[in-house]
């Protein structure tokens, strides 16, 4: 019988398959019916879907080397993929996000973030969109994507042997595979909604490294932090991760 899959196997396996491949994510346009490529422009949520269409072959195929099925998610529903050994528990939720570069006035690369999902579904009620009872789920991962855009991408039609010949709307693709808890940050990704932000930063590599706030913490605090967090700004009693530990404690006094 396989062994179950772990986090370390699962990323290096992820890694070595993109380099034996190597892979460079560009994808120009849509192929038709007709044979006519018809290429897309910057829109990120087209842009990641290309990107998670590049990376499902890979985790199937690594996912079945241990015994493992994979299930989909309708779009608003966690996980992207949930791996389970045999179709039982323990499974495995794997998301796959994607966001894109912006540069300051000089050249660098300001900060980014990536949205991680809602704080106010599965972690306060275990069955609210989410595929499975989040109890059931023993690893969260994330396979990341940061990308330039490349506009100046001709809106017509090509035929499929001009394909070559079509700019891709993005370069510069890089990826990193993590687990979630490492990369969570301390405040909501994304204006008044109540998404769940990854931590600041500039160099993609704090992200292959999961040098987030609660990655010495651990996934059960991480998990807590985010269940108690208010979504309205005003009720909040913490908002960073010393004032949460701060309000732990007063909950656990006598």
């Amino acid at each position: 019988m396989p062994t179950p899959l772990t986090f370390d196997v699962f990323r290096k396996a992820f890694i070595t398959a993109v380099d034996s491949a190597r892979l460079n994510w560009a994808a120009v346009g849509f192929l038709g019916e007709d044979d006519n490529v018809y290429p897309f422009g910057t829109d990120t949520k087209v842009i990641s879907t290309v990107f998670e269409c590049f990376a499902s072959p890979i985790l199937n195929d690594i996912a079945h080397q241990h015994g493992y099925v994979v299930e989909g998610s309708a779009q608003t529903v966690y996980p992207d993929f949930t791996l389970s050994q045999n179709g039982t528990t323990p499974r495995i939720a794997i998301d796959i996000k994607t966001t894109y570069r912006d540069y300051t006035a000089s050249g660098s690369v300001k900060k980014f973030r990536y949205t991680l999902g809602s704080y106010t579904s599965f972690l306060r009620e275990p069955t609210k969109n989410i595929r499975y009872p989040y109890p059931e789920y023993s690893g969260h991962w994330v396979i990341g994507f940061l990308y330039s855009r490349a506009d100046g991408v001709p809106a017509k039609v090509y035929g499929r042997s001009a394909a070559t010949t079509i700019k891709a709307p993005y370069k510069d693709v890089e990826f990193f595979v993590q687990e979630k808890h490492k990369i969570v940050g301390e405040s909501p990704g994304s204006g008044n909604t109540a998404n769940i932000g990854s931590f600041p930063t500039n160099d993609i590599e704090d992200l292959r490294e999961g040098r987030g706030p609660f990655a010495a913490l651990g996934k059960d605090l991480c998990d807590e932090y985010w269940r108690h967090f208010s979504p309205t700004a005003s009720r909040r009693t913490y908002n960073t991760v010393a004032t949460f530990l701060e309000w732990r404690r007063s909950q656990q006094s006598p």
